[in-house]
């Protein structure tokens, strides 16, 4: 049986790679999305990613499949490219507040006093989130002639609520899914990362 390295995951980890990659491909890839509009899982799945896979290795993964995903939906299935711009490397900085943010979290002890700081965390991370992939794309993306901070406001205020909205839903669901899981499986309770 071979060792576990920092560069090999365990079962658990990849387990949940996979679970937030297959939420992703339905997602992400329209796949669903023409049907029914859902929800972006896109912020949430990050910190979930962060909370359980600490490895960078994770993050980079999930950040490709994104990609990869977004690149085969607008070259072959006809989804806009009007967001795909330089701006769009935006993105790692903004997924990758989310993952740090998620890795935090897992600092805290998995009980229900815990909840309130770590939705605190979610918020926060998001906001920040959302300066850097809104911001980028509003500043960097070449979409708005003459962009400006007092323009770029209005936009946080329009945009923000539904990014949050989602965020907090997926995390949620996120949080109760691994409640009832711990309930089952009371063996898989972690102590607090360092």
């Amino acid at each position: 049986m071979l060792r576990s390295t920092a560069l090999q995951f365990n079962r658990f980890e990849l387990t949940v790679f996979g679970i937030l990659a297959a939420v992703m491909l339905l997602t992400r890839s329209h796949a669903l999305t023409h049907l029914v509009h859902i929800p972006s899982t896109a912020l949430a799945s990050y910190f979930v990613l962060g909370y359980f896979v600490r490895r960078f290795a994770g993050f980079a993964g999930l950040f490709a499949l994104g990609y990869a995903i977004d690149v085969v939906s607008i070259s072959m299935l006809g989804v806009s490219d009007f967001c795909y711009t330089p701006a769009y490397a935006m993105l790692i900085p903004a997924y990758g507040v989310m993952w740090l943010a998620g890795r935090y979290a897992a600092r805290l002890p998995e009980r229900l006093q815990s909840l309130p700081g770590a939705a605190v965390l979610l918020v926060a991370a998001t906001f920040v989130s959302h300066l850097f992939s809104s911001g980028g794309f509003y500043f960097l993306g070449g979409r708005f002639p003459d962009p400006t901070v007092s323009e770029f406001l209005p936009r946080i205020a329009r945009y923000f609520p539904f990014a949050l909205m989602s965020s907090l839903m997926w995390a949620g669901v996120a949080v109760a899914l691994w409640a009832l899981l711990l309930t089952a499986r009371p063996d898989l309770r972690r102590e607090p990362t360092r």
